[in-house]
């Protein structure tokens, strides 16, 4: 392959010029060590951290750090198990986490699976969260939950920069208008929700989005021809130590960016331009009908995320204070409320913890499903269950919050079981529940 053609009419840089380019882009590509990765992990952290506490309560800051930082676990774990090289996690204020790794031959499976591997254990994660805040009735599993679903359905959507939009766009990286459209169409997306919801920091990642379409579509472009000149290199570091590909390179990026070079030679912004026009010139696109069953995969998981993330949503799970007066003497209440109707109320004593006769109700209205007695928290005495016609068919027995037996009606005989005798799954969401006590009212929070 002659890499060497054209070099003397192109505009390009100088051979001292390229004497003082490469070395200088050899630092830049040399420099960065997992220690440094660790301050910038450390230090974005405490940046994120200090940009959003000014707006809200700092408790549903650490949560949300905690949600992006599982996020992106996920991507970084795909990467390690994917053999990328140079891996590296950071958060960016105001906006989320990311994390950067490269690889010698990435290709649009791997690349799919490193996307799915930061919103699909993110889902699951909010579900499992959902489950135990339903057998804890804590308030800050409810809100981990919920931001962990929304935080990743939102990922999953097919918007660049988020990682269902990176998702499509690597099933068609040849398609150079496509990907171009489904950059401009994030950007307008996010343009439009800063509009409406008034939020600055929306409106700059839309510009940015906006700005990277354009610049992204000539990057492309070049790369392509450059491509289809048999310019090949399978990292920067491969480039860097070829001077007849890198002087064809640098010749194209000159003409597409003239002022990465003059009045003064910006090497941290060529270095960045260079690695992507190698990732996208050794990309390995994906076949036909890889395309057809990662699209397919995509969109199942997009419509099981967007499912359980409503359902969540419209649980619109509350609890409700209320006072009422029995023979003289002021009792406080707890309501809890899903899908906009009463599910159980249960008094509460001064401390907020759970005391007393509790009522659990059914789907008809009036109609009672159960009765339950909490003492300063902890589950007592017996637990009555009723099936749909008011009859009793089942009675648990709890002493100081630990179930002691269960007596069930099958057909027309009762059947009584110790701990020991459930099944797996029932021990644990009954030690799950112990654990959880004394139980207490978060009712301000709702």
């Amino acid at each position: 392959m002659d890499t060497t053609q054209n070099t003397k009419s192109s505009p390009g840089p100088t051979i001292d010029v390229m004497n003082d380019l490469i070395p200088n882009l050899k630092a830049i590509n040399t420099t960065g060590s997992k220690a440094s990765s660790l301050t910038l992990l450390i230090i974005t952290i405490f940046l994120f951290f200090s940009a959003q506490i000014i707006s809200t309560k700092w408790q549903e800051i650490l949560i949300l750090i905690g949600v992006l930082l599982f996020h992106e676990l996920g991507h970084l774990a795909a990467m390690k198990l994917l053999k990328y090289s140079d891996v590296k996690m950071f958060f960016i204020p105001f906006i989320g986490a990311a994390v950067s790794g490269k690889s010698r031959n990435d290709s649009a499976l791997k690349s799919c699976m490193v996307s799915l591997m930061g919103p699909f254990p993110g889902i699951l994660m909010g579900m499992f969260l959902y489950f135990l805040f339903i057998l804890t009735k804590n308030y800050f599993l409810f809100k981990t939950a919920q931001v962990m679903l929304l935080l990743n359905a939102f990922n999953f959507l097919p918007i660049m920069p988020l990682d269902g939009g990176r998702y499509i766009d690597v099933l068609f990286v040849n398609r150079r208008y496509f990907r171009f459209l489904l950059a401009l169409f994030g950007a307008v997306v996010f343009l439009l929700l800063a509009s409406s919801a008034k939020d600055i920091v929306m409106g700059v990642l839309g510009v940015f989005a906006m700005y990277a379409a354009l610049a992204n579509l000539k990057l492309h472009r070049i790369s392509n021809e450059l491509k289809d000149r048999g310019v090949r290199a399978a990292s920067v570091d491969e480039l860097l130590e070829d001077q007849n590909a890198m002087q064809i390179m640098i010749d194209s990026l000159q003409t597409g960016y003239p002022k990465l070079f003059k009045p003064k030679v910006i090497y941290r912004s060529i270095y960045n331009q260079l690695t992507v026009i190698v990732e996208t010139i050794k990309f390995i696109p994906a076949k036909l009908f890889s395309i057809i069953m990662l699209l397919f995969t995509y969109t199942f998981l997009l419509l099981i995320s967007l499912l359980v993330s409503f359902l969540i949503i419209a649980s619109n799970y509350q609890e409700k204070h209320r006072v009422m007066e029995i023979e003289g003497e002021k009792i406080a209440v707890i309501e809890r409320h899903f899908f906009g109707r009463k599910y159980a109320e249960c008094p509460v004593n001064g401390d907020l913890y759970y005391d007393g006769k509790g009522t659990a109700f059914g789907g008809e209205p009036d109609s009672i499903s159960g009765i339950f007695y909490y003492s300063n928290g902890y589950r007592t005495g017996e637990w009555l269950t009723f099936d749909v016609s008011g009859e009793i068919v089942e009675k648990k027995n709890y002493d100081n919050g630990q179930l002691m037996e269960i007596s069930r009606l099958e057909g027309d005989e009762w059947k009584t079981y110790s701990y020991k005798d459930l099944s797996f799954l029932q021990r644990c969401s009954e030690e799950i529940q112990r654990l959880s006590q004394p139980y207490k009212t978060y009712y301000k929070y709702f």
